[in-house]
């Protein structure tokens, strides 16, 4: 049988087009981890089972965890202990929902957790996606910290007298309100003391202002001493303060004035050119009446504060 001819074929494929489609994929890819590590917030992203699969770096610095240490545990670690167990039926709800994502602005402010147990405040917003049939989630997360801080800061200086360390006017506005409200829902007596230091200005004017400046912080320290926790002092302005006794009835009010008044007269003194100069503080008393509001039982209690004075000061007058 004469040999037959050998064929040979031989296919070539194109490889150029899958080559430049393979390197569109690694360039998406690099930019996508870039932007990942990069990004000042961080970045958590956990499966159906509540395990995270990513964990950027702006994670490990809010967290203290490396993504070695925390890839593959359950987010559940950086959560506040009271809702771990309620958090997987959270995500079960999310999942189920036709929500795709809940926003920092959608979302009241939680604690998170760090690695050394510390608790810190944080926004987080929410998504989730389906890959190969499984839903993943994503989290954005947003240490607040400093802003938390920025907020009280400024909330103190609105709220604080800056002379005494006392709250002031606006901050006992707004206690003696929602203590009004408790009296009128709960009938809880309280007391107001209106208390003026007797001849300040003579001090001003001889020692100078500097000097008028320690009196008051004197005052102020002498007369929270006297104070019970629960009560509050403020400094209404100039040398004038007031004070507010929760579940306080007027004679027992009055005692807690007269003890403030022998404070004052016994134990403050100052010693200006070797010379000691004491001393001494009117108080007017006023306790809650049915047809009281907030301003007239402030009013009142001005009222018995210029009875204290008329007098002839160093007294408690209602």
């Amino acid at each position: 049988m004469p040999n037959q001819p050998q064929r040979v074929m031989i296919i070539g494929i194109h490889m150029s087009d899958k080559q430049e489609l393979q390197n569109e994929i690694n360039n998406a890819s690099t930019r996508f981890s870039s932007v990942i590590d990069a990004a000042f917030d961080g970045i958590i992203t956990m499966d159906d089972k509540q395990r995270i699969q990513l964990f950027n770096h702006a994670s490990e610095n809010i967290f203290g965890y490396s993504a070695n240490e925390i890839i593959g545990k359950s987010i559940t670690k950086l959560m506040q202990k009271k809702f771990r167990s309620s958090h997987s039926n959270y995500i079960k709800q999310f999942a189920d929902s036709d929500i795709q994502s809940r926003d920092m602005l959608s979302r009241v402010m939680i604690m998170a957790v760090k690695k050394d147990k510390s608790e810190f405040p944080v926004e987080i917003t929410i998504s989730k996606i389906s890959i190969n049939g499984k839903i993943e989630f994503t989290a954005i997360i947003r240490d607040i910290s400093n802003r938390i801080a920025f907020i009280e800061k400024l909330q103190h200086q609105v709220n604080t007298d800056n002379l005494t360390g006392l709250y002031n006017r606006n901050y006992f506005d707004t206690q003696i309100k929602d203590i009004y409200h408790q009296y009128k829902r709960f009938g809880h007596s309280f007391c107001v003391l209106m208390l003026d230091l007797d001849k300040f200005k003579v001090v001003n004017d001889t020692y100078g202002h500097l000097i008028g400046d320690k009196v008051l912080q004197e005052f102020a320290k002498k007369a929270q001493e006297v104070l019970r926790e629960v009560d509050l002092l403020v400094r209404f302005g100039g040398e004038e303060f007031i004070a507010l006794l929760p579940n306080t009835q007027l004679e027992a009010a009055k005692d807690v004035a007269n003890r403030i008044r022998n404070c004052i007269s016994q134990q403050m003194v100052l010693s200006q050119n070797h010379e000691p100069v004491t001393f001494t503080v009117s108080i007017g008393v006023a306790e809650i009446a049915t047809d009281d509001d907030t301003e007239s039982i402030v009013k009142r209690a001005d009222e018995g504060l210029y009875r204290a004075k008329k007098s002839g000061r160093n007294r408690v007058s209602d």
